[in-house]
């Protein structure tokens, strides 16, 4: 014996250096989960910064917006003057050249007829033995009134054209020549530019003013050559006959033709026609290329030039002048800018990026832990912020439309607080993005926080249309309460209509949103897996088919499972869980017993042979196992939820099969020991996932065993609930569910008070022997 007593061993510490971040960074890459998030995690961030297009800035400018500093230009730049445009457009138009073509054999046959019909009325006695067209191209039965001083009686013009004819020295047939010459040379004058008569220019539709005499014209050979330019005026006949024109000045040495001067005149206006014709298509072509030729307008805005004035609110005009500004000053960004822009939106995002994947790893890790799940979140925000962005602009205001959708969507497969966390960022990328306004970001997130409360359940599709008239009631004050508090003049920001349609737009696009997702309903379910209370409730209809072919081969497994579902639904209630899908799981958890129902104690008559006796206990733990797997793939080929799938899996865990395992224990010997191998008569799992689903495994036990109570008194009810839960407990059946030791005891206490009015004794009545 040692005086300071005995000898402590030596333990050797062996130093382990901790490892490098390069160390951890190189493990973390090799391990498939964490690369795989980080892939996404980068998909998300160049999704995002390709939505938002973070090279370039977002165009802050609404029509109904009050700026109580003004706006003043960055750049210079022009914009196009429509209505100066316009304008010269017009004026272009209407300078073109009217194009005429001409016809010079015209002429000829002009001077021959004309002939012709002098020469009729040289040898005619009388008017009446006159061709009517004669008569009345020369107009001969117009009366001409007398003259009292010179003492000349009334006639006609018809005695007048035979008396010039035939009064005078020479010959009728020379008479007629010379007058013949005469009219040739009368014409001569009008051959270069041509003569329009006056029905070719009513059928034009020039009106007889001095502007349209003045209108320019071209006149082209038949080939369409240019043949002159002129005016209307030099070629209309009305104004060649006048004294000025061309025909009217040339009687003066006409001596024999002036003698009929006013017949003559009357001839040409009716049988001059057709000479110049009218050509429409060259026409239209040349005020095409007119038009085409006009050089557009613009008005020019130097840097520093007051866009809009303090406190002045931007209405389409004033838009339009900030588009083009915007415009002009993107255009003007350098290589260098738009890289330092790029880099800071992906600075932002990544932080963005990362906060949100630390919150989903320590609350939502199983939305980590799905892939495809947490890739269709990924595309839902990117889309939304996408479409959000697209929609903002005037006229359409919608960018509500698509983040209340997204937001919706999230709250209904996932969770409010991750719903609450989604509207958050997506509100700020879209301001961001857009607007840039604090206000605006303070309305989308007041939607946002009006849209999630009430989406805790989905009871009915009524709920998310009377949703859809709260929400849009909430978007009109939101929208119109910040206009008027950003507004400088109070007053007069009560007149702000522009404000009020805003207003209007919100309310509409939140109304037209909760119509859009409460009709799409069925399909997110089926996208995303999920089960709302509607589908729930329309399986809770004890009809449906699996149910009932359940109640015709195996009516001991339909009323278990039905009393199921009243334990398990109050027991769910009470710990805050859903209780409408702990009954709808409760209803189709034990489907796969319809294959085999005589192997099942539930459907086995009185004094009818229990198959089992003649079996082996592994067999039949094997036949009691195997309806978990059959009620599983009936369910699939049913088209069944994922979740209530799920509830026929997990519903006894990994529980062990005891009665049958004691039965094969107490037949084993030395030789046939692993006949009763633990693992054999266990279920394949998996252990319950969910509360839902831990609630109905205690629910579907304590229900089976107390049929087994000949006298269901309260404390022996109590007794059971507590050793099945304390079973449950210790075989670590619920360490994955979620369930906590209080709520643990909450279920047991809601089973047991449910058992005991189930199994409530009665008054008996006189008379009445016991069963």
């Amino acid at each position: 014996m040692t005086f300071f007593g005995a000898r402590r061993a030596r333990h050797t510490r062996v130093f382990r250096p901790s490892p490098t971040v390069w160390e951890r960074l190189s493990s973390a890459i090799q391990d498939y989960r964490i690369l795989t998030l980080m892939l996404v995690a980068l998909f998300a961030i160049l999704l995002l910064m390709i939505v938002v297009q973070s090279w370039r800035s977002g165009f802050e400018f609404r029509e109904g917006q009050v700026w109580p500093s003004g706006v003043q230009s960055r750049v210079g730049f022009e914009i196009e003057n429509t209505l100066a445009t316009e304008h010269a457009r017009v004026k272009a138009e209407t300078s073109t050249r009217l194009v005429f073509v001409q016809d010079n054999e015209l002429w000829n046959v002009l001077e021959s007829t004309f002939k012709n019909d002098l020469t009729a009325v040289a040898n005619a006695q009388d008017s009446s033995n006159l061709p009517p067209e004669v008569i009345s191209s020369f107009e001969l039965n117009t009366a001409i009134p007398g003259d009292v001083e010179k003492g000349t009686a009334p006639t006609t013009r018809f005695a007048l054209v035979k008396s010039a004819l035939s009064e005078s020295d020479m010959p009728i047939g020379d008479r007629l020549n010379q007058m013949g010459i005469e009219f040739s040379q009368l014409l001569s004058g009008a051959r270069g530019v041509g003569i329009l008569d006056d029905s070719a220019r009513a059928m034009i539709g020039l009106p007889e003013n001095e502007l349209s005499r003045q209108r320019l014209i071209e006149i082209v050979n038949p080939s369409g050559e240019p043949v002159s330019y002129n005016l209307l005026v030099d070629v209309s006949l009305k104004d060649q006959l006048l004294e000025t024109g061309s025909i009217g000045g040339a009687w003066v040495s006409l001596p024999n033709l002036q003698q009929i001067r006013p017949a003559v005149e009357a001839w040409l206006r009716d049988r001059l026609a057709g000479q110049l014709s009218y050509n429409e298509s060259i026409t239209e072509e040349r005020r095409r290329e007119a038009v085409e030729n006009v050089a557009v307008q613009y008005e020019a805005f130097p840097a520093g030039r007051v866009l809009v004035p303090a406190g002045g609110l931007i209405d389409k005009d004033y838009l339009a002048v900030l588009n083009e500004e915007y415009i002009a000053h993107e255009r003007q960004l350098t290589f260098t800018q738009r890289l330092v822009r790029i880099g800071g939106s992906a600075l932002m995002l990544t932080v963005m990026v990362v906060l949100f994947g630390v919150y989903l790893y320590r609350s939502e890790r199983q939305l980590l832990e799905d892939t495809g799940q947490l890739v269709a979140f990924v595309l839902i925000c990117g889309a939304a912020v996408f479409l959000g962005c697209l929609l903002s602009r005037d006229p359409w205001r919608a960018e509500s439309l698509p983040l209340l959708g997204a937001v919706m969507i999230v709250a209904i497969v996932h969770n409010q607080m991750l719903a609450i966390l989604t509207a958050f960022c997506l509100s700020l990328l879209i301001t961001m993005s857009t607007v840039s306004d604090v206000g605006h970001f303070a309305v989308l997130m007041t939607l946002c926080f009006t849209l999630i409360i009430p989406l805790r359940s989905v009871s009915s599709r009524l709920t998310v249309i009377k949703l859809g008239f709260i929400l849009a009631a909430v978007a009109f004050s939101a929208v119109w309460g910040i206009s008027l508090v950003g507004s400088p003049d109070f007053p007069d920001s009560w007149r702000n209509t522009a404000s009020l349609i805003v207003g209007l737009k919100f309310a509409f696009w939140s109304l037209v949103c909760c119509y859009v997702v409460g009709g799409s309903l069925p399909f997110i379910e089926s996208a995303f897996g999920i089960v709302t209370d509607i589908s729930l409730l329309e399986l809770t209809d004890v009809s449906h088919p699996l149910l009932q072919e359940l109640a015709r081969r195996a009516p001991g497994t339909y009323n278990h499972s039905i009393s199921v579902a009243t334990i398990g639904e109050a027991a769910a209630d009470a710990i805050g869980a859903n209780g409408l899908l702990v009954r709808v799981g409760s209803y189709f958890h034990d489907i796969g017993k319809m294959l085999k129902p005589e192997y099942f104690i539930e459907n086995m008559a009185p004094g009818e042979e229990n198959p089992h006796d003649n079996l082996a206990p592994a067999m039949s733990a094997l036949i009691i196992i195997g309806h978990v797997k059959d009620g599983s793939e009936m369910a699939e080929q049913h088209n069944l939820p994922r979740r209530l799938i799920d509830f026929i899996e997990q519903h006894h865990g990994t529980t062990l099969v005891e009665y049958f395992y004691r039965e094969a224990a107490s037949r084993a010997d030395e030789d046939h020991r692993t006949d009763a191998d633990e693992s054999t008569f266990r279920y394949p799992g998996p252990r319950p996932q969910s509360k839902e689903a831990g609630v109905m495994m205690l629910a579907d036990a304590v229900e089976s065993a107390s049929r087994t109570l000949s006298e269901p008194a309260p404390k022996r009810i109590q007794s059971l609930v507590h050793e099945i839960t304390l079973k449950r407990v210790l075989d670590g059946q619920f360490d994955e569910c979620g369930l906590t030791m209080i709520e643990i005891r909450l279920v047991q206490e809601s089973l047991v008070k449910t058992l005991m009015a189930v199994h409530h004794g009665r008054v008996k009545y006189p008379g009445q022997k016991s069963g």
